[in-house]
């Protein structure tokens, strides 16, 4: 009976957890938007609520923009993407047609997915079987950190991204553990599913990082499975073999699922056409949502411009080129032209890279027949890719641009560069510029809070070190997030060029190393020193 009523009082628990996130950052919103920015620090408002010199500004103009089409043609000129790109501003002109054009219109909905990301990381550290105190205190950080008020109280993508990444690794740890239910696996792949489309909408690149995972935990199993299966054969228990296994076939099938789901969403894209209904002459503001999904092959990949074609190198084609020269076909001549076109597609590939590491532009040769080969040189080039994407974009002397100048011309160059990125995604804004007042679009009250942030940011680390030294067994509930969250944090490393940017989207991946190690700083503190403990021994 206990048993069964755990459950319950920690779902009771998740539930409070979260209706207090979602009134402490509904109030904290309010009070940013209305009162701190406008009369507190009115240096740093740039009107409307909003902080100075940042994306939302610009999300803010374009939505009102949105908004003024709606007012004169109806919900027939919504668009969830205006520019193009950002679903956050047909979001924000979706609230300023029902409310009017005021940032805080969209503070209930913001709060509502922060509040759900909260309780995601919550279960996730309730999975590492803490008790309820630590569980809530190490939560507390992801709550009270000032950065958490450009989740919620700004107008941007981030909070999405922030929490659909939570809920799809609690739903993924909850569809791994060993001790899941078989009635809990229907309502986590729906919340996985739902987080993905989230994720599709607002970020859709975090779906290949996703897939990888997947692919990788998929091999795990399938591995560990034939593995047993020799064991058992070798042992001639079969029956038993079976009665072991059945939790990982689960896990097998699970993951094909996942994985089939994230490989079908990543070759779509998900928009939404609002409907009026029939009586929208009485109603004009009420309309039906209608989710679409389209096909992104005729979306330009960001590596499209980049990949040279194999068709560029294709022996055919050389060799069609060389016989409209040599109109002989005798057979010695057939001969030296086969390989001719070797020696001319050897010195066309050649001439190609080095013109693009003199021209230090991102770069790959596809090689038919060589998949595996092809599919890590586009892996490369597409970080390769989004990084001069960063580095060619905003403020060439911003004081907050960490190695602006270097691009990957090469593999090796993204390769040596992997320590340095991980030193630059886990620890900057670095100690030596605590103190320092950012050339342009920083504050002296933004560089001090970030300071004190990664200053705790630092103690908890040194907590995630300990919990990953001493945690008695290695189970899904810490391996799955710490490594998804490594490999994120060290793509955003490897990318994005700016503490700014790079701080603020790193802010989930961020949480789940400060959780952690804020819960193994818990475990440590409830060590008692041996003298201690012979102490006790004597007073009892």
């Amino acid at each position: 009976m206990n048993e069964l009523s755990q459950p319950r009082r920690t779902s009771h628990l998740t539930l409070k957890v979260g209706l207090f996130a979602f009134m402490y950052a509904m109030l904290a919103g309010l009070a940013i938007q209305l009162i701190i920015l406008p009369y507190v620090f009115p240096q740093l408002h740039a009107g409307n609520g909003l902080l100075v010199g940042r994306d939302w500004v610009g999300f803010h103009e374009q939505a009102v923009a949105q908004m003024q089409k709606m007012a004169l043609g109806g919900w027939s000129e919504f668009r969830l993407r205006p520019d193009g790109d950002n679903a956050i501003t047909g979001v924000a002109s979706f609230f300023y047609f029902l409310f009017g054009p005021h940032p805080w219109t969209l503070l209930p909905l913001n709060a509502t997915v922060f509040a759900i990301g909260g309780m995601a990381l919550f279960r996730m550290l309730k999975f590492l079987e803490l008790e309820n105190n630590d569980a809530i205190i190490a939560t507390l950080p992801y709550l009270v950190f000032p950065s958490a008020l450009l989740q919620y109280g700004q107008i941007h993508k981030d909070v999405f991204c922030t929490t659909a990444v939570l809920v799809m690794l609690w739903s993924w740890v909850g569809l791994l553990r060993q001790e899941r239910k078989l009635w809990q696996i229907g309502p986590l792949l729906a919340s996985g599913a739902l987080a993905q489309i989230v994720i599709s909408i607002f970020r859709p690149y975090l779906l290949f990082p996703f897939l990888g995972l997947s692919v990788l935990l998929l091999l795990w199993y399938l591995g560990r499975t034939l593995w047993r299966a020799f064991q058992f054969h070798l042992a001639g228990n079969v029956p038993g073999f079976f009665r072991v296994i059945k939790f990982d076939l689960g896990s097998i099938v699970i993951l094909t699922l996942l994985s089939a789901f994230l490989y079908l969403m990543s070759l779509s894209f998900v928009d939404i056409k609002m409907s009026p209904l029939p009586f929208a002459s009485v109603h004009p503001k009420i309309a039906v949502p209608t989710i679409i999904w389209q096909s992104n092959e005729s979306v330009r990949s960001a590596d499209a411009v980049r990949i040279v074609s194999s068709k560029k190198f294709s022996d055919d084609e050389i060799y069609a080129e060389l016989l409209s020269q040599n109109p002989l076909k005798t057979p010695a001549m057939i001969a030296s032209l086969r390989l001719e076109v070797e020696r001319i597609k050897a010195a066309r590939m050649e001439a190609e890279m080095v013109k693009a590491i003199q021209e230090c532009r991102p770069v790959v040769i596809l090689r038919e027949g060589a998949f595996f080969e092809n599919l890590i040189n586009r892996v490369f080039l597409k970080i390769a890719v989004a990084r001069a994407g960063f580095t060619s974009s905003g403020g060439v002397t911003a004081a907050s641009n960490i190695d602006k100048g270097i691009d990957f011309c090469r593999n090796e160059d993204l390769v040596r560069y992997i320590p340095r990125a991980i030193q630059i995604a886990l620890f900057a804004p670095f100690p030596t510029s605590w103190t320092a007042v950012e050339k342009r679009n920083s504050s002296p009250i933004e560089i001090y809070i970030s300071a004190v942030e990664m200053f705790y940011c630092y103690i908890a680390y040194f907590g995630l070190l300990y919990w990953l030294m001493s945690y008695r067994r290695w189970s899904v509930a810490l391996v799955v997030p710490i490594a998804f969250a490594v490999g994120l944090t060290l793509l955003l490393g490897l990318t994005v060029a700016n503490v700014g940017t790079l701080y603020r989207m790193r802010f989930p991946f961020v949480m789940i190393f400060v959780s952690i190690g804020m819960a193994g700083i818990l475990q440590l503190a409830k060590i008692k020193p041996r003298w201690v403990q012979s102490l006790d021994s004597k007073i009892d």
